[in-house]
């Protein structure tokens, strides 16, 4: 038996190119997400992973979260209990002005909100932790059980994640732990994204990645 519940699938560079076209680095994506599915052992609906991986991460081109946020838009998109209007104004991109970034991350990611969901308990921790990888991996207590699950130096070396060996093994960390095969499009969406957002993009990629892999 192999990973995906039938002869072993290899992901090769021109089966990654075809599944996500604009993968700046095929050879070594390929490669990187051979040894994950290796590493993780289940059964893996392959073509449901590279269109929600291909969504989420523009084809592999878009690793970091950027919080590079107008200050029109901060309070909107993270409201007024994880921002106040004064410090969007302040931090936010405005004519003339670039975001400050990490700012904007230790605000949003921060104090009570950040220590409850997503662990971080020390000074800097939302611009640190912040979201990285092909599906992004978000927060101290995430980065910490990632580390501990794979033994991928991710809270000494939080980058790591930009680098296709442990994007691809934090892609299908997070995978085993909310994702089954034979999930539908929109519960392996909501598992990943937490609602419905751009799942007609994420159709029309696993419907491609299922011609492709047949």
């Amino acid at each position: 038996m192999d990973l995906l519940g039938q002869t072993y699938l290899h992901v090769t560079p021109a089966i990654l190119k075809a599944c996500m076209p604009r993968c700046p680095d095929p050879d070594q994506w390929a490669g990187a997400f051979d040894d994950a599915l290796r590493w993780h052992g289940g059964e893996v609906d392959l073509a449901m992973l590279f269109a929600q991986v291909g969504h989420e991460s523009s084809d592999l081109t878009r690793l970091e979260e950027g919080f590079n946020y107008a200050a029109s838009a901060l309070v909107p998109v993270f409201g007024t209990d994880r921002i106040t209007a004064a410090a969007a104004q302040r931090l936010g991109r405005s004519p003339g002005n670039r975001a400050d970034r990490k700012a904007i991350a230790n605000d949003v990611y921060g104090d009570e909100w950040g220590r409850r969901n997503l662990g971080n308990t020390e000074p800097g921790d939302g611009w640190r932790f912040r979201g990285r990888g092909p599906i992004q991996i978000t927060g101290r207590a995430n980065y910490t059980a990632l580390a501990r699950d794979t033994g991928l130096a991710a809270v000494e070396d939080p980058d790591c994640l930009l680098r296709p060996a442990g994007g691809a093994l934090a892609a299908l960390w997070y995978w085993k732990g909310r994702l089954r095969a034979g999930m539908s499009i929109e519960a392996a969406t909501r598992a990943i994204n937490g609602g419905t957002n751009g799942l007609a993009d994420r159709r029309a990629r696993y419907e491609h990645c299922q011609e492709i892999l047949g």
